[in-house]
Order: structure tokens, then C-alpha cells, then sequence
């Protein structure tokens, strides 16, 4: 086999900063040679070196015969050397087939024909052509980056770090398509990588790469064996592995440079290296490496990223002086993460088919049964689709999360299974839970199980819309602005929102800690409060929760009203979208409790009409930089991060044009104010809650109960598919005035069904003290006891 590209003793680095200090290597022709090495340790440099990106300042490369050194990057290419950066390197404002016609240009090649061969090889681009490259998913970009490279038929293509946040499926395809074309047509391949999987996969050898030197090489069978390098390098390796090597690998390694095998050692973390050693850093140093270092070029973004300015070798100085530093990431790297046991079996479900799922409500179907005794035995829950359900898939209702399966169960999953639950499934809602319509979800809209084209509301929509058609005893929902009652007051059924942090929200994907709320949605009231119990009280897990009080609750549902007061909230109706018939059910439902025995009168909070404008700061500045920009998690919190949630949703930023429209509208308007406000009116909007909840509060000393419409309206429309953004959102968005309140207050509320209109339900909103729950149930059961509220 003839040497293709040989290289000695290269030099090169950044102005006055040395990176390679004589890199000595070849690449036979139909070989893929692989260089493995931790971020820092030079491996992009080599690579753009060899591109004739970066200038080597010493050595020699030749390639097949020809000197390189003088040839800029553009005759390399022409020479046949192919070229993928890190970072993938596409137009993301050009269209896939336009990047494709970007590969072709100055190579003298037929246009159609060329895209029309390389899609053959990459046939997940075909029904890509006319989107953006900046639309794809990440995996989709690095195929695109792949393809153009490969357009122009080089004989070696240089591949830098190929799997950086790429979904796993598509690592598998560039697998299969990089060795049918090593097979195929002798291309052949320097492949940087940090991936042992991958590196192993596709190498015919692996040299390790270590502060600029090449340390080590592994060729032959050795090379396709993980576990041998793993031992070697560390790299990827579980916390009990990760040791110096011994046996095959130190061998293999060291009798490339003539070293004894290392002497097997126990656990203990390596010592520092003998001077002079040349595998010995490797091996000590590497052994625990385990998180990737930035990359000079990294670190040079972060530092204009932060308004710094420094010269790359200075850049530099900081980059070795950090190394120390970022070693205690390696040991919380390698420490086990901290999570609650899984304790119920279970499978991963099935996604049901559309004859089996006609209002779209399903996400996933399963059943998990929980203990053979308790007070929810023999009933059936679905699970709102941003419940962390361990092992079944979860995507909170967006394409970017899809493919997603959570490690961990939920608390309120786990209390749910203690008490004898059956789960039977995970029940749609909004992208990212981002409306109070039903027409937001990835795959659709949820219709309402009262007429079909109409909304089941949101964001909870599945959920409610599964038991107000009977198919499930019991849903949990969530409510960041009013999520749980108004598609419980659109689909008929009783939907409570708790006090602030009684219900843990462990587990469950937030929006914004200071607002996120779970609870039960049920078809009557008794399941309700059960439910309640059930799932109510601190886990010591959740920062929401600091003065938990929990109660009986079904012992309040048949106390019935007597001696209540509840005070008719005048700034809860006649809002610009209320309905008529809307406000006349519910005055006849208050109406019902004076009959039933309670003090009704019609009370007057006028701050009530400043809670909706008080709550978008809060909502929109906190879910930008809460639940995109945070990952889902942010910081400054104790409690239970979902670490694997975290990392497969942060893959929303490769995506970010997949967002639905109400999301997009939220960030937009959240970003501009952490931005140019400092989020100074998220500050302010905090401060507001307090004086609004103590609006409430003082009318609240004189009455038990507040009473308005949970919504002003009954159930819309769907909006068409091709309806306008000002529609859009409209109809995502108009229901909020009467929930968002309560939810930046923490107060309780639960919707419960007082009439019916035009053959849509209609929801009565009753708002309680803190932590006084049993009060509404007092009145909630009270009401429904008092008739068929179909026939209200």
C-alpha cells in the first residue's frame, strides 16, 4: 500500500503561540487513519495545517508526491484534499442545494450531475434540497458538510470532530456512508475525534495526540477495540476504568516508541509524570481526563462573547493556566449522578396510530402499574408530556425534543405508582407548553372531545381532553399561566391549580421556577381532592416548595357551603374578548352558592386588571432565560436537575427555526428585554407580584373564596394551518387574564364546569387562600352536588 500524505516533524501554532511541536505521521492511500485527543491538545490545528489554513512554521508535508508547503488551501483542494471544520462550517442562509452548488464551484464539474451522484450517498438530503442549511437539525448539517466536501470527489478528506452534538442515529449513517465510500472508491480519511465509539468505528488506525505531539499509536485489531484505547486514554471511560493502562494497550502503544508497558495500578488518581516521558503524560494525565477543553478557538468567541478583548497569545496563557482548573470537572465527571431510583417496571410504550388517537390527545400509550394497594388502585392517569417518565419517550410537544427518554421518574410519578396508580400513557400539550389553544403540538392539533375543529385549550391540552372523554380517570397537568384551568374549563372537566410549590415539581420540565405549578385534572371533584393527597406535600427536591401544608382534602368535599363567603370578582368579567353567555353561566353559578348557603357579594379588586400585564414580564423574560437559554434547568437553585433533559434539550439552538410561532414571539420579546433592559421589568414585574398578591390577600381576610370565569370565552376555533400570525397567536393567547394572575401570585384556583353554551362548556374559576385548598373543594363539591352542571 503506497503513502498518500506524509508528514515530518510539523510545526505550527497562532502568532506567536506554538501548538504542534513536530507532528510525525502518514496516511496510506484507501486508510483511514484516526487522531484521538482531548479538546487543547491540538487536533483541529493539525488539521487546518494540513489544509494550509493554518501556516506550519516548521516540517515538511507531502502529498502523493507533491510538496505542500506554499500551496494555499485552494490548490489543496483542487489537489483532491477535502475538508470538514469543526462547527461544520455550511451557509446556513443558502439552501441545502445551494451549499451543495458551493462544493462544485472551481472544480470544473457538472453541476446537476455532481449534486445528483453525492445525493445518492446521502439520501436523507433529497427531501432537504430547499431549506436553509441554518434550518437543519445539527446531525442534518454535518451530513450536509459531509456532502459538500465529498461533491468534488477528493481522495483524502480531512474530518474534524464530525459527532459534536450530533443525535446518535445520524452518527450511525455517517458510519455506514464514510466506510461504503472507503470501500467503494479508496477514499481516505484523517478523522480528529474525542469519541472512542465513533474513532473506533471507522479507524484502520488511531494515533493519540497529546499537547501538540503525537504520543502513541494503535493499529491492527487493536485499533476497532474501545475498550483497549479506552484503557490507554481514559477517554470515555467509566469512572472504574478509568486508571493507567496495562496489558495490550499500554504494549500496543508503547511499542510504537519504543517504551516499556506501564506497570498496571490500582484506582488512585496517576501522579504527575516523570520528566522526560513521553507516554507518561498521556497515561497520567488522561487517564482522568474525561471533559472536553476548549479549543483556542473557542475560548477566543467566549472571551468577545464577554466584551473581552485579548490577543490569541494571551488567549493562550489563560487557556494553560486553566487546565488545573477544569480537572475538578473530571471528578464530577467521573462521580455518579444523583437521581432518584426508578422502582416500577415498565415499557416504553406505543405510539398510536391517528384511528386510535382521533382528538390527537395521545403522545405515547403504556401501562404501568403501580403498588397492588392503595387509594388510587384500579384507576387510570396520563401524564402531561413534560412529566418525566423514565424509560417511555417525553417531548413536550416540540420537534427539538423528539426522540428524548427521561432516566427518572417525576415525584408525582413515583407518588402516583405508591398509591396503586395505573399510568396509562403520556398526553400531548403545546410546544413547550407555549399557548393556551391546542394548536401548537409537532405533530398537531388536539381537538376538543365536545366538537371536534374546536380547541381543547392549553397548554395541558391532551390531558384534559383524555378525561373529559372518559378515556382516562385522572390526568396531571401543569400551570405556568393558566395551563391546568383553562383546558379544564374548555373540556368540562375539574382542574385544580395549587398553592405555589404544595405539588413538587421534580421532574417535570420547568418554564420559570417562580410560576411553574402541577396538579390534578380529573372528571369529578372527590378524584380531584384524592389526587390532591396523593401527589401534595415536600419532597425536599424542589426550590418552589418552603412552607408546605398539606390537608385532608376529601374530607372538605362534602361539607357543603354553609357559612362561606364568597366574593364575586367584578374585574373578572366584561373583558374585551368575553363572551356574553360566558359571564351569565358563570353569575348563575354564583348565584347557585347563595342558594346552597353561602355569603355571596360582588367584590372590587382593580389591580386583578394589572395581573395579566404583571405576569408577561415574568413569563416571557424567565421562560427565555429559565427554559431556552438555561437549557431547562438555569442555575441558582437546589434541588433535582434532570441532567439528561438538559443535555438533549439544549439541541434546540442547531434548530431554532423548528420553534413554534408562540414561542418564537415569547423569546423574541424575552430575549430583547434581558438584553436592552437588563431585565429590569422582570425585576420590577417581581416586585409587583407581591403588592398584587397582597390585593388579593386583604380581600381575601374578609372572604373565603374569590369567584369569576376561568376563561372569557368558550372554546374557539382552530386556526387554520395557513392562518396568520396575528390569528395564531390570538388564539394562544387571549384566554390568559383570569389565570396568569394567580399563577404570579401562587394563590390556589381550580376551574369547575357551570354550564353549558352552544354545546361547549363553560368554567367557573374559584380562588382560594394559600395552602387553603380544602376550602375550594368545600365549595367545588358543594356545586357539583347540586346538579348536572350539563343541564346548568
Amino acid at each position: 500500500m503506497s503513502v498518500l500524505l506524509k508528514v515530518s516533524g510539523l510545526r505550527a501554532g497562532y502568532g506567536r503561540v506554538p501548538v504542534l511541536h513536530g507532528i510525525d505521521l502518514h496516511v496510506n492511500e484507501g486508510e483511514i487513519l484516526g487522531v484521538l485527543g482531548h479538546n487543547g491538545m491540538g487536533k483541529s490545528t493539525l488539521l487546518k495545517t494540513l489544509m494550509g489554513i493554518v501556516p506550519a512554521t516548521g516540517g515538511s508535508m507531502v502529498y502523493d508526491g507533491q510538496d505542500l508547503v506554499g500551496v494555499r488551501s485552494s490548490g489543496r483542494a483542487r489537489l483532491g484534499i477535502g475538508y470538514v471544520p469543526q462547527g461544520r462550517g455550511i451557509f446556513p442562509n443558502l439552501t441545502v442545494r445551494d451549499n451543495l452548488r458551493m462544493g462544485v464551484a472551481a472544480h470544473d464539474m457538472d453541476e446537476d450531475a455532481a449534486i445528483d451522484r453525492v445525493l445518492g450517498d446521502f439520501p436523507r438530503l433529497v427531501r432537504l434540497l430547499d431549506r436553509d442549511g441554518g434550518a437543519l437539525s445539527g446531525g442534518e448539517q454535518q451530513l450536509l458538510a459531509l456532502a459538500r466536501c465529498l461533491i468534488a470527489q477528493p481522495d483524502l478528506i480531512l474530518l474534524d470532530e464530525p459527532t459534536e452534538g450530533i443525535q446518535p442515529s445520524i452518527i450511525d449513517e455517517i458510519i455506514e456512508t464514510l466506510k461504503a465510500l472507503n470501500r467503494r472508491e479508496g477514499l481516505a480519511i484523517v478523522l480528529v475525534e474525542q469519541s472512542l465509539d465513533f474513532i473506533t468505528a471507522l479507524s484502520d488506525r488511531v494515533l493519540l495526540i497529546q499537547k501538540g505531539v503525537i504520543v502513541g499509536e494503535v493499529a491492527g485489531s487493536d485499533a476497532a477495540d474501545p475498550a483497549l484505547i479506552e484503557e490507554f486514554t481514559g477517554l470515555g471511560a467509566s469512572a472504574a476504568a478509568r486508571r493507567p493502562a496495562s496489558g495490550a494497550a499500554a504494549a500496543a502503544v508503547a511499542a510504537t516508541h519504543g517504551a516499556a508497558p506501564a506497570k498496571a495500578a490500582g484506582p488512585s488518581r496517576p501522579q504527575a509524570p516523570a520528566k522526560g516521558s513521553a507516554s507518561a503524560p498521556l497515561q497520567e494525565r488522561m487517564s482522568y481526563m474525561t471533559v472536553q477543553r476548549p479549543t483556542h478557538a473557542q475560548m477566543k468567541a467566549i472571551v468577545a462573547e464577554l466584551g473581552m478583548n485579548m490577543s490569541d497569545a494571551r488567549i493562550q496563557e489563560f487557556l494553560d493556566v486553566m487546565q488545573g482548573t477544569l480537572d475538578a470537572y473530571d471528578v464530577v465527571d467521573a462521580l455518579p449522578d444523583y437521581l432518584p431510583p426508578v422502582l416500577y417496571p415498565r415499557t416504553s410504550g406505543i405510539r398510536p396510530l391517528p384511528e386510535d388517537n382521533p382528538m390527537n390527545a395521545w403522545y405515547v400509550k403504556t401501562e404501568i402499574r403501580g403498588a397492588p394497594r392503595g387509594p388510587l388502585l384500579g384507576r387510570s392517569v396520563a401524564l402531561k408530556d413534560n412529566v418525566c417518565l423514565a424509560g417511555v419517550p417525553m417531548m413536550n410537544g416540540a420537534s427539538t425534543l423528539k426522540g428524548y427518554v427521561p432516566d427518572i421518574d417525576a415525584t408525582v410519578v413515583t407518588r402516583l405508582l405508591d398509591a396503586g396508580a395505573t399510568i396509562t400513557g403520556k398526553a400531548h400539550c403545546e410546544y413547550f407548553c407555549l399557548s393556551g389553544g391546542s394548536h401548537t403540538n409537532a405533530t398537531g392539533p388536539v381537538h376538543n372531545p365536545h366538537r371536534h375543529g374546536y380547541s381543547a385549550g392549553g397548554s395541558s391540552s391532551g390531558s384534559a381532553a383524555l378525561v373529559g372523554a372518559g378515556l382516562v380517570d385522572m390526568a396531571i397537568g401543569g400551570d405556568q399561566g393558566g395551563s391546568i384551568r383553562m383546558p379544564a374549563s374548555w373540556c368540562g372537566i375539574y382542574g385544580m391549580k395549587p398553592t405555589h410549590g404544595l405539588v413538587p415539581y421534580s421532574g417535570i420540565m420547568p418554564i420559570e421556577t417562580t410560576i411553574d405549578h402541577a396538579g390534578p385534572m380529573t372528571a369529578n371533584v372527590m378524584d380531584n381532592a384524592l389526587m390532591l393527597e396523593v401527589i401534595a406535600g415536600a419532597d425536599g427536591l424542589d426550590p418552589r416548595q418552603y412552607d408546605v401544608r398539606t390537608d385532608r382534602y376529601t374530607a372538605a368535599v362534602n361539607r357543603g357551603v354553609s357559612g362561606l363567603r364568597i366574593g364575586v370578582l367584578k374585574e373578572g368579567f366584561g373583558h374585551a374578548g368575553s363572551e356574553p353567555d360566558v359571564d351569565a353561566k358563570v353569575r348563575a353559578g354564583a348565584e347557585l352558592f347563595r342558594k346552597l348557603g353561602a355569603t355571596v357579594d360582588e367584590v372590587s379588586i382593580p389591580w386583578h386588571l394589572h395581573g395579566l400585564a404583571i405576569w408577561t414580564p415574568i413569563g416571557l423574560e424567565g421562560l427565555t432565560n429559565q427554559m431556552m437559554i438555561g437549557n431547562g434547568m438555569g442555575t441558582g437553585w437546589e434541588g433535582l436537575y434532570t441532567t439528561s433533559l438538559l443535555d438533549y434539550h439544549s439541541n434546540w439552538r442547531s434548530r431554532a427555526d423548528e420553534l413554534s410561532d408562540t414561542l418564537k414571539i415569547s423569546m423574541l420579546v424575552g430575549q430583547y428585554h434581558l438584553k436592552h433592559t437588563r431585565g429590569r421589568y422582570y425585576a420590577k414585574a417581581q416586585n409587583l407580584a407581591r403588592q398584587l398578591r397582597e390585593q388579593y390577600n386583604r380581600m381575601l381576610a374578609s372572604y373565603d373564596l374569590l369567584l369569576m370565569p376561568t376563561t372569557p370565552m368558550k372554546s374557539t376555533p382552530l386556526p387554520p394551518p395557513d392562518a396568520s400570525l396575528a390569528l395564531w397567536c390570538q388564539r394562544a393567547f387571549e384566554m390568559l387574564p383570569n389565570t396568569a394572575p394567580f399563577d404570579v401570585t401562587g394563590h390556589p384556583a381550580m376551574s369547575i364546569p357551570c354550564g353549558m353554551s352552544q354545546g361547549l362548556p363553560v368554567g367557573l374559576q374559584l380562588v382560594g387562600r394559600r395552602y387553603e385548598e380544602s376550602t375550594i373543594y368545600r365549595a367545588a363539591g358543594a356545586f357539583e352536588q347540586a346538579g348536572d352542571w350539563r343541564r346548568m
